[in-house]
């Protein structure tokens, strides 16, 4: 057993390592540690044991071959990547390359969600499994497990932990304390992909599942979490948890500040006091900050409401289908509105 919890992160769309998600995190939460006097000092890779898995590198493999090869996109999954979790995938992703443009940047992060759909998601979640595994066999029972995910990682764990653990509370699991879901594209991606719905799995709180808190926060002007998109956002009906559990370990917080214009990054997202004050209270024992302190706290957190107008501009007069081509025309539209905003 770990004297100390376990914080286990799961990076999104885009390009990283493990060493470079688990640096963002933790550069963003010691940021939020810092506006606290009587905190200041604290490090948080000093209080946890942090562990990041990366499957970027399998995604990288895939692009250069496409990049390489004289096919499309599309024409390269039906070929290459046959076999696809669910047969009409492919009638889901016709015509996708008018979606992807041509910039290699922006499909680098598009493509990521489709390939993930193909029959290579497999691979991944088979990688992810083995890498769960491996961290739960170096500590002992008892030891308190927290997971962060961000973007396509919120459905990559999901649909892992939902094939590790099929069984409710299964002998021997770890005690997953907190589950932080941000931007979660899981109900897009299950929807496309045909594998179980996060509204049906076990990964939620209460019985039926295997935590004992679940957090789910999106930016209201974060393209990837856009209701068109099928937003994990469940109802307290008793449908997906009970009316119980969703009031008293269900928590949802949906963000709205502008730390950075990039309303999809995840060091903005831990930054917003919304979100870092429950985060340090789940994570330190002995947070607890004076009302005091935290309104200080809360003041000197900057963000730069001048951006919303734009943003709010970009998603309502986006062209976007309810859909994974809509969801891939707003990853690379999204990326392409920076890149011009710094010319």
């Amino acid at each position: 057993m770990s004297d100390k919890p376990v914080l286990i992160l799961m990076h999104g769309i885009g390009m990283h390592t493990s060493d470079s998600f688990k640096e963002e995190v933790v550069e963003s939460i010691n940021n939020a540690l810092a506006r606290y006097p009587s905190y200041k000092k604290l490090k948080i890779e000093n209080e946890l044991i942090i562990h990041s898995i990366s499957y970027d590198h399998l995604f990288e493999k895939i692009r250069k071959e496409i990049s390489t090869s004289s096919k499309t996109v599309e024409h390269f999954i039906k070929t290459q990547l046959a076999g696809v979790d669910t047969p009409d995938l492919m009638n889901k992703l016709i015509g996708i390359d008018a979606n992807l443009g041509g910039d290699t940047f922006e499909n680098t992060h598009a493509l990521d969600v489709i390939l993930y759909l193909s029959i290579f998601g497999e691979s991944v979640r088979g990688f992810v499994i083995k890498e769960l595994v491996n961290i739960f066999a170096q500590y002992g029972a008892g030891t308190t497990y927290h997971f962060l995910t961000h973007s396509l990682g919120t459905s990559v764990m999901h649909d892992s932990l939902n094939k590790l653990f099929p069984d409710e509370k299964p002998l021997g699991q770890p005690q997953i304390s907190t589950y932080w879901s941000f931007a979660n594209v899981s109900d897009l991606v299950t929807w496309a992909s045909g594998l179980t719905s996060p509204y049906q799995s076990i990964v939620k709180p209460g019985v039926g599942g295997i935590m004992n808190e679940f957090y789910n926060i999106y930016h209201e002007c974060d393209p990837i979490a856009f209701d068109l998109f099928r937003r994990f956002d469940p109802k307290n009906n008793g449908r997906w948890i009970s009316k119980a559990a969703f009031d008293n370990a269900y928590r949802k917080i949906v963000t709205k500040a502008f730390s950075r214009k990039n309303t999809h990054s995840i060091k903005g997202y831990i930054e917003d006091p919304k979100v870092s004050y429950p985060l340090l209270y789940a994570f330190l024992d002995d947070f607890d900050p004076s009302s005091t302190e935290q309104t200080q706290a809360n003041k000197a957190f900057k963000h730069y409401q001048g951006e919303l107008n734009k943003i709010k501009h970009y998603q309502q007069t986006g062209n976007f289908t309810a859909d994974i081509k809509g969801l891939v025309t707003a990853i690379t539209g999204f990326i392409r509105y920076f890149k011009e905003d710094k010319q």
